[in-house]
């Protein structure tokens, strides 16, 4: 398989996890240390394969499952062969759970040139977390971040929850005024999504009031504006314009390269996804299926994601359509919740709210 001489990102998918958490859909198994070993030599089969016609990488993101489990030494046998593709002005993000993080963790990172950690806090309330099945200690939380600090790695965003059961307006205050404690320019915020094979799915554990999600987006976006973040995408909020480069990839309409088992990349105009099944890719590699995508369309939905919007001449150039003829309905129809602002088409507030209503409507043009 060739990859794309233009892909400059490239996303390694680690699927083992000390634990399963209820919510997750995610390709990830319990870790083992020997499929661990035995994955690592499969893993890096791949890399040398996939990195064959890639000069540099602009964006590496190391995902999971979890990958702070692995060891040092795991973690070093894993980077050898990719260290050398790094551009000099890389971005290169591990994400990590508080529980399997340590300082000696976090100083392998920094050597092998980690400069940006996302870390999967998703709550600071102990009742929540255990409803969550996470293990970390809350109060851990800022020692952790200022570890970070110490080694060199100032580039940190934590992920929280929202929408969560038994969880209020004034609970998801609280988790805002102890992420501002932590003096970091990133946050990624994402609503409770029951996924059809999660625990919780298999549960039939209820949604909560739709009405109470809103107001509970609304009141988030509210709090990060007024202390200086930019909604920089729905999501998602940085300060100091330090956005995720890695995740603007996919935001923009660009390939990337995914490697390991259950990881999805994006590679003329096809996306494919490896097996995620972790004996098949230990035994066959990555076993990947390809599928087409209405890229046009898949542009718009990414696009709209984000506070940038959609590339009007972009659009033109790659796709040879006019968005503005050929969505003006629709544009029509969300005057309010839509604009065109430096010949991008973008969400206003009230049209992030309203995304997955303008995307189906979206759909129907592009069908």
């Amino acid at each position: 398989m060739m990859i794309n001489a233009m892909t400059r990102s490239v996303y390694i998918h680690v699927p083992f996890c000390s634990s399963i958490c209820p919510y997750c859909d995610f390709a990830r198994t319990i870790k083992n240390e020997k499929w661990i070993e035995q994955w690592l030599v499969q893993i890096k089969k791949e890399i040398r394969t996939k990195l064959k016609n890639i000069d540099q990488i602009d964006t590496l993101y190391i995902g999971g499952g979890t990958p702070s489990v692995l060891s040092i030494e795991q973690f070093d046998s894993l980077m050898i062969d990719l260290i050398p593709y790094l551009s000099k002005q890389y971005e290169f993000t591990i994400e990590c759970n508080p529980e399997s993080l340590s300082k000696e963790k976090l100083k392998a990172y920094r050597e092998h040139g980690v400069n940006r950690i996302s870390l999967g806090v998703q709550s600071f309330d102990p009742n929540l977390l255990e409803t969550l099945g996470r293990h970390h200690d809350p109060s851990r939380i800022e020692n952790l971040i200022q570890t970070m600090k110490d080694q060199g790695i100032n580039n940190i965003s934590i992920d929280l929850m929202f929408a969560l059961p038994n969880q209020g307006l004034k609970d998801v205050q609280r988790d805002l005024e102890q992420f501002f404690r932590l003096d970091i320019d990133h946050l990624s915020i994402y609503s409770l999504i029951l996924e059809e094979n999660s625990i919780f799915g298999k549960q039939n554990i209820h949604p909560v009031d739709e009405d109470l999600e809103a107001d509970e987006y609304e009141q988030i976006v509210k709090i990060m504006k007024s202390h200086g973040y930019e909604h920089y995408e729905i999501s998602s909020f940085a300060r100091n314009k330090k956005y995720s480069k890695h995740n603007l990839v996919y935001w923009n309409d660009q390939e990337f390269t995914g490697i390991g088992c259950g990881a999805s990349g994006r590679e003329n105009g096809k996306r494919y996804t490896n097996t995620k099944n972790i004996h098949q890719y230990i035994e066959y590699g990555p076993q990947p299926v390809y599928e087409e995508i209405d890229a046009p369309f898949e542009m718009i939905m990414m696009g709209l994601r984000t506070s940038f919007g959609v590339d009007l001449e972009e659009m033109k150039r790659k796709y040879r359509i006019d968005l503005l003829e050929k969505g003006k309905e629709v544009i029509g129809q969300y005057k309010n919740d839509l604009q065109i602002v430096d010949r991008h088409l973008r969400c206003t507030e009230t049209g992030m709210e309203k995304l997955n209503s303008i995307l189906v409507d979206f759909l129907e043009v592009f069908e």
